[in-house]
């Protein structure tokens, strides 16, 4: 059995010792979070814009389409000869809305289609928009989309570095 003094300088040393362990409580934050992100979690979607000139159906336009997680969302266009604008609202593939000037005349209209293309609106002010109209601005609507998807594409692989032989 250890005598006594032993003892007690045994168990003040582990005391000793524990309390020099205790980290100093300190009112400021961490300087790390408790949390961190990793590569895994969701990040907010970015929104990248991409402009562009084309001339479907031999009317040219620029264009600025935007788009998010690399599908398109939506995009403006102005034409050439008049400066008349257009503006397409698409989900995926689907033209939704459009807004804007008509292409067989000076009027400014409004389209709205449900997610199967049904047309749930179609005015020119107080008038209806003709079917041959709708057809036009969604025959547009597909060659500017299908144009700026495709040159959104190249754009994006030439951003990308391959790497070269030796």
């Amino acid at each position: 059995m250890l005598p006594t003094p032993t003892i007690s300088l045994l168990i003040a040393t582990l005391l000793l010792a524990a309390g020099c362990s205790k980290q100093p409580e300190s009112s400021a934050p961490p300087s790390q979070p408790l949390v961190e992100l990793s590569a895994a979690d969701p990040q907010p979607a970015a929104t990248q814009q991409f402009r562009s000139s084309f001339a479907p159906g031999g009317i040219a336009a620029t264009y600025r389409a935007e788009f998010k997680e690399g599908k398109i969302q939506s995009l403006e266009e102005t034409r050439g000869a008049n400066s008349q604008t257009g503006s397409y609202e698409f989900l995926g593939a689907r033209l939704m809305k459009y807004r804007g000037a008509a292409l067989s005349s000076n009027d400014s209209i409004e389209l709205q289609f449900d997610e199967q293309g049904k047309v749930l609106q179609a005015r020119a002010g107080d008038r209806s928009v003709s079917a041959e109209e709708i057809t036009a601005i969604r025959d547009r609507a597909q060659s500017l989309r299908s144009h700026a998807v495709s040159q959104y594409a190249v754009k994006g692989h030439e951003q990308i570095s391959l790497p070269t032989k030796r």
